[in-house]
């Protein structure tokens, strides 16, 4: 009898739709377009929380107080600094690499720089230093001058300074640490699984988060964002959204920024950055065609397909309108994603299972070996 109870298998649909394969407290979609980290609501966070705030109570479940909030930014600004041995592994990577496959070898490499540290250390460490290896390793690629983080300003502010070289004005910096705070969990995403599946192996933070960043930079996950971008640029006029829209559907062709697995009416990120993307343009006195395209192209897919706008859809403009570079847009969402897959791997070991599914063989038995001379 239990032998048979071993043998039999739970079949579950292909990408696991549907299935919970865990219990976590960290974060929560739903289809309704909710989505909340630890109890608050996307939208009091994104309202009244700063990016710190909230990558501490993703990390330690909590919002903090004042005196853990300071011990927080000053942990994390003290080890934004990037070793230089790092740079030179960077460095000697092709120059036409993508900025995530750098930032992905980038981070691996932090693992033989930072192993003696304890690991909550490790875990800060590699968190602060994401976003300051998005912006040097593509300075690096592009032949610019490496920029030290300033201890002196927000996560958000240095990574936005040492991606341009400017201090930002005061309403960037804010619209994109909404940004940061839409990008820095999303429950059982692909790449948290990914972090999860590593963690149960018992294999240190820098292993998982290089596997996190590896399944980041599919075009069905992390890398949608720069398509959603270079779409837009391609379509430029919002009167021509309609014609583009229809030819794409009827050319079988996928509308990048639009549908989500979990979302079925509106991705509250998305409806949320719409709103910031409207704001920062006219902050900045500037034309509108591009907000227009974005509502054109949005309504269109509604319209005939009932498929809502996603986070990516938003977040491209509002990068593009904060003048980061196309290529930067998943590094970008890397460098906040780490502070959710750190809660995940964390999770997971807390209470760890080896995450080792079956999967169901349907191919060929019985075959026989043939010498090489006789196939």
């Amino acid at each position: 009898m239990l032998m048979a109870e071993l043998s039999e298998q739970i079949r579950a649909p292909k990408g696991l739709s549907g299935v919970s394969v865990t219990e976590t407290k960290i974060a929560k979609s739903e289809v309704d377009g909710s989505l909340i980290y630890r109890g608050y609501t996307i939208e009091d966070l994104a309202e009244n929380a700063s990016f710190e705030e909230t990558a501490y109570l993703v990390l330690y479940g909590e919002l903090p107080n004042r005196t853990q909030l300071t011990r927080f930014n000053s942990e994390l600004r003290s080890r934004m600094k990037v070793d230089s041995s790092v740079y030179e592994i960077i460095r000697d990577l092709p120059k036409d690499a993508h900025p995530i496959d750098v930032l992905r070898t980038a981070a691996s490499s932090l693992g033989s720089t930072d192993v003696k540290r304890a690991p909550h250390e490790q875990e800060l460490s590699v968190a602060a230093k994401m976003a300051t290896l998005v912006a040097n390793s593509y300075r690096i690629e592009t032949g610019k001058n490496l920029i030290e983080p300033d201890s002196r300003l927000t996560f958000a502010e240095n990574l936005l300074y040492m991606i341009s070289g400017k201090k930002p004005e005061e309403s960037d910096a804010w619209t994109f640490e909404r940004e940061l705070i839409f990008y820095m969990e999303h429950d059982l995403n692909a790449s948290s699984f990914t972090v999860r599946v590593v963690a149960s192996t018992l294999a240190d933070i820098y292993s998982a988060v290089t596997a996190g960043l590896a399944a980041l930079k599919g075009p069905l996950h992390g890398g949608a964002n720069e398509g959603a971008m270079q779409m837009l640029l391609e379509v430029k006029n919002p009167d021509a959204a309609a014609g583009y829209v229809a030819d794409a559907l009827a050319g079988g062709k996928k509308i990048v920024g639009f549908g989500h697995r979990i979302y079925k009416q509106f991705d509250p990120r998305a409806r949320l950055s719409k709103q910031y993307l409207k704001q920062l343009l006219a902050e900045k006195k500037m034309d509108d065609r591009l907000f227009r395209l974005c509502d054109a192209l949005e309504r269109e897919m509604w319209e005939r397909k009932k498929i809502p706008a996603n986070l990516d859809f938003y977040a491209a403009p509002v990068f593009f309108t904060l003048e980061i570079p196309i290529p930067l847009y998943t590094p970008i969402f890397a460098a906040s994603r780490v502070f959710g897959w750190i809660a995940h791997y964390n999770e997971q070991v807390l209470d760890n299972k080896l995450i080792r599914p079956e999967a169901t063989y349907v191919g060929p038995k019985d075959l026989k070996y043939r010498p090489v001379a006789e196939r």
